[in-house]
Parts: C-alpha cells; structure tokens; sequence
C-alpha cells in the first residue's frame, strides 16, 4: 500500500471485493438431432410383381393372361412380359407375349412404353411354351416355342426377341420341328432341333435328330443371327 493511501480507502476496497458475486458458469447449448426418417421397406418379389400389374392395361378381351407374368430387372429398367392366349381362337390363331417397360417412382412403378404383341406364336390360341434367357445375347432375350399341324404337316419354330431399350426386337426365327408323316405317302420325315453350343452375342448350333442327322450353325450378324450358308435343311410343308 502506498504511504499516501488512507487506510479507511484500503478497507472498502478490501471489503468490495469480499462482497462480489461470481458471475454464474454459462450453461453448454445442445443442438437437436433431427430425427432419423426411417426407409420404407422394400417391396417383396410378389409385391413388386402386384405393383407392376397394375399400371399396365388390362387388355381388350381378346386374350385371357395366366399366372405366369415375369417381372424382369433389365440394365434399362423393370420390364413385365405376360402370356397371353385367345380361349376361343381358331386354328391359325397362335398364343402372344405382352412386354410392358417400365419405371420406378414413388415405390411403385409408371408405364414407359407398351408393347401388346411382342411375340406371338403358336396355333388354336396359344404358344406351346416361352423363357427368358441370359444365354443368348448381353441384353434379356425372350425364347418362344410355337408350331402347329397343317394338312397333316407339322412345324414348329423357335423365336428369339432380344429385349432391348428401344422395344423387343427379333433376332433370329428357327425351325426346330418337322414331321410330315400324315401327308407324306413316301419317305415321311421327323426331325427335332435342339439349341446347343451357345457363345453370348456370337453364335449357336441347331443339333437336328430323328430321321436324319445333322446340325445348322447360326452367327451374328449385327442385329440378327444368320444361318450359316443361308438356307435350312429343314424342308417346308
């Protein structure tokens, strides 16, 4: 303390210090969490099949579609393909395969582009059996089995329908059956063709049995598979 301080200045400021208040700790500030939005669950394989289904027309009545709808996920977006066969169709008449293509939103889906008769096949209404095969090309293909008797004739084809982008489009239309034994009064032949030897986008071989033996080479060719040297065997009816 300076000499020249008075004491009684020394003791209020003494005092003044003893009756100060601490200023008060500031408490920490919490920012609320938003809240975590939970996802919906995904749709179960069947659930996405009903969901499809009802975006797509439901027809003319022409045909009567079965409960073997096949919804694809293809590098383009889902893709709904429905048999289809006419119940009273006469004999010419064959069986058809709808393609529906699709697109995703709101969980469920919106029609892109339609098309009713992607393939058809067959004779009194129906096609005798279809697939979906990876085999064939990068791109999904549609194999469709149909044939049918004519004046004691009997053919069958196999078509392959690559699904593409744009829309099905054909690639190749292959006899793999043949019988003419109930028009032929000599030397009736049978043959049964079988797909084998399949390279992707390349090639495969039609192995042929029955009466004969022999197979027919197909290749690509840009948008299609050829028959090598241009022309089958198979005869016609």
């Amino acid at each position: 303390m300076s000499p020249r301080t008075p004491a009684w200045v020394a003791l209020a400021a003494l005092l003044a210090g003893c009756d100060a208040v601490p200023d008060k700790p500031t408490a920490p500030t919490h920012k609320a969490r938003p809240k975590a939005i939970a996802s919906p669950a995904p749709l179960s394989p069947a659930e996405r099949l009903a969901a499809a289904l009802r975006v797509v027309p439901v027809g003319d009545g022409r045909y009567a579609f079965g409960k073997d709808d096949k919804l694809l996920d293809t590098p383009f977006g889902p893709v709904l393909l429905r048999h289809g066969h006419a119940p009273d169709a006469g004999h010419p008449e064959g069986g058809v395969i709808a393609a529906y293509y699709l697109r995703e939103a709101d969980g469920g889906f919106v029609l892109a582009k339609a098309f009713p008769e992607a393939a058809m096949s067959g004779s009194f209404g129906d096609l005798a059996k279809w697939s979906v095969s990876d085999k064939f090309a990068t791109l999904p293909v549609l194999v469709v089995e149909g044939g049918g008797t004519w004046q004691g004739c009997t053919v069958g084809d196999t078509d392959l329908i690559e699904l593409r982008p744009t829309g099905p489009a054909s690639l190749a239309s292959i006899p793999t059956l043949f019988d003419d034994s109930g028009m032929a009064q000599d030397n009736p032949q049978s043959l049964t063709g079988s797909l084998t030897d399949i390279v992707r986008d390349q090639s495969f071989t039609v192995r042929y049995a029955g009466t004969r033996s022999f197979a027919e080479r197909y290749v690509r060719r840009g948008d299609r598979f050829v028959l090598e040297g241009g022309e089958s065997q198979i005869p016609g009816c």
